[in-house]
Order: C-alpha cells, then structure tokens, then sequence
C-alpha cells in the first residue's frame, strides 16, 4: 500500500486562522509540496518561494535553485525528498513555507501523520478554512485592510473604493469551497 504524508499547512499572524490538510506521496519533493501547498490556497505561483527551518534565522531547507542573490544559497526543492525533513518519527515536526518575499506569508507546515491508503494517488485534499488572501494584497496589513473593505465597504488605504471592490471581485474572506478545491487538487 502507497504510504503518505498528512501535512496540515495554516498562515501565521492571521485570525481566525487559514488552513489546509492534504495527503501528499511520501516519494515527493519540496518542490511538489510547495505546488500543493499553492493549489490548496489557490495562489498562482508568481513569486519566490522557501521552505526553511522554523527558528529565528531559519536556514533554508529547499527553495528556487539558487538564492545567491540573498546571500544564502537555497538548495534545489526538485532535488529534495520530503523524507530527508519529515521521518514520522517524532512527536512534532514542521517546518516553515515563505511565500512571495515582500508579502511574505510565512506558513506553518506541519507533518499531522504518516498513513498508509488502499488506493494509488499523487495528492488529496482533505479539508480546510477560510480564504486565502488575494495575491499581492500588501501582506498581513494588507490582508486586514481586504478584510475591513468586504465587511464596510470602506478602503482605509486608498480614496478608490470602487477600484478596490473590482480588483477583489468575488473574494470572501471566510469563504472556502471545499468540493471546488478538491477537484483541482486531486486531479
């Protein structure tokens, strides 16, 4: 039987909280962890990514090739195995994911259990809360800032209001459509 990992991955500094659980093949690497991780919170991959360790100056577990540019070569995620992090073995282990250096949402990523499925699949979502932000939305203010447009109608950033409403179009920060993101997940 196929054995998995089960990730559950929630932004920091953001409450109520946003999250994902997903199972995702233990042969993976980092780099596809990162692809589920934007599938799941339905972000389009525009920007620098890093998974590193969790500690004040994290050193960067996998990455984009390179990272020179930073003073701080990241190794290749394509190259990394998820099992050269995550064992199973221990009682807590996680990591953190940056995403979009600038905005930079820092995730939690953490390793829930290793379980073996009668079935044969790459990836599968289990469940989850909340929206995530919208793409280049300024970060944790700016996140507050959406927040506070869609329950007032009030831009507390701009005198554009209605620039606002289009550019967020549909965007509801408790909304999370469970079935819709399975089925691009899963596929």
């Amino acid at each position: 039987m196929p054995k998995y990992y089960e990730f559950e991955v929630s932004l920091q500094e953001i409450q109520p909280r946003i999250w994902r659980r997903f199972l995702l093949r233990n042969t993976a690497t980092f780099a596809q962890l990162h692809q589920a991780i934007q599938l799941s919170f339905g972000w389009d991959d525009r920007h620098l990514w890093e998974f590193r360790l969790p500690t004040h100056q994290g050193r960067p577990i996998a990455g984009l090739l390179g990272g020179e540019e930073y003073d701080r070569p990241t190794p290749d995620a394509k190259a990394i195995k998820l099992a050269a992090y995550f064992t199973g073995k221990l009682v807590v282990e996680w990591c953190e994911y940056i995403y979009d250096f600038g905005d930079d949402w820092i995730h939690d990523v953490k390793l829930i259990a290793v379980r073996s499925e009668k079935e044969s699949f790459r990836r599968r979502l289990l469940d989850g809360e909340r929206a995530a932000p919208p793409e280049d939305c300024g970060g944790t203010p700016g996140y507050e800032n959406m927040v506070h447009f869609v329950e007032t109608g009030e831009d507390i950033h701009s005198d554009d209001p209605e620039g606002l409403r289009v550019w967020l179009g549909v965007w509801q920060p408790d909304a999370f459509d469970l079935a819709k993101a399975k089925a691009k997940f899963d596929r």
